[in-house]
């Protein structure tokens, strides 16, 4: 008896994408922060940033110690998905550290908007190679879905930055976090909070992830995630098919989702090479450019 595939090039996907080093080469945080300090000329926005920034990844390492004294990282699903969300705290304890620091404090709508032009102009920002191209076909495929999803900081920086990259993507497809006032068009608080529902609580953690993706309206096909590090593994092991986006050498928080993968007995191939397209699983890939291939040719 033969198995109908699960992807096909007429049946509808529905696709949710990652930001941070996956739609962009790398993690973008920093240039929304240089756009806070650009701003704010007067206040020590940089400094302040990297005591945030070193106090982040002393707690996170001390936090991990404490959880795991020995080291030895889950070997099974339910027990990464438990340490993970005991790992939310740090990611809180962060964002409140941010806001403290004033850090976003009086930043704008406007000011967001032209300092994402200016980091794209300049390739402080830059997307990752064939993405344009992959968001085209894409578009071109009109019953296919697609949303982003990430626990960055600014959707409206987000939106920004593809906007100057001549990319238009509604705002309700790019489910984030925001800064406080930024949507009501005020000076911002300097507060992150979840931009769909105004309230303090952001999206900042693998399982905060799952629970949206989760939610997510079903499309009549199936769903593909996207991503490249520690806080996806969650989406792209509850997807039909999950890829990792993967740069040779793997940067840092590649290599810590691959060890994951490898750790947990997840199988994760590269995306040319997958020969069943009847069963769900993770792969990966170098970009976009491979992603629309597979598109293309091996669908």
């Amino acid at each position: 008896m033969s198995t109908k595939p699960l992807f096909e090039k007429d049946r509808p996907m529905h696709w949710v994408l990652d930001w941070d080093g996956t739609i962009t080469k790398k993690d973008t945080l920093n240039a929304l922060v240089s756009i806070s300090a650009a701003e704010k000329p007067n206040f020590p926005t940089m400094d302040h940033w990297k005591s945030a920034s070193q106090a982040y990844m002393d707690d996170y390492a001390a936090t991990l110690k404490q959880l795991v004294p020995t080291g030895a990282l889950p070997t099974t699903i339910t027990e990464e998905k438990q340490l993970l969300a005991r790992l939310k705290e740090v990611e809180q304890r962060s964002l409140d550290r941010v806001h403290s620091s004033a850090i976003f404090t009086n930043l704008t709508h406007q000011g967001i908007e032209s300092g994402a032009s200016r980091v794209i102009e300049s390739d402080q920002v830059q997307l990752r190679t064939g993405f344009p191209s992959f968001f085209k076909h894409i578009q071109s495929r009109e019953r296919d879905a697609f949303v982003m999803l990430s626990v960055n900081w600014s959707r409206h920086f987000i939106h920004s930055c593809l906007a100057a990259s001549k990319i238009s993507v509604a705002s309700h497809a790019v489910l984030s976090n925001e800064l406080d006032g930024i949507s009501a068009g005020l000076p911002s608080s300097g507060r992150i909070i979840n931009a769909a529902s105004g309230e303090p609580d952001p999206i900042v953690s693998s399982g905060d992830k799952l629970q949206i993706f989760e939610q997510m309206q079903e499309v009549n096909g199936p769903k593909v995630y996207i991503g490249d590090s520690w806080t996806d593994i969650e989406c792209l092991l509850a997807a039909d098919l999950g890829i990792c986006i993967r740069d040779d050498p793997m940067g840092s928080s590649q290599k810590i989702l691959a060890d994951a993968l490898t750790r947990l007995g997840v199988p994760c191939p590269k995306l040319r090479d997958r020969r069943q397209h009847t069963e769900r699983g993770i792969v990966w890939a170098r970009d976009f450019t491979e992603v629309l291939e597979w598109m293309e040719n091996g669908l």
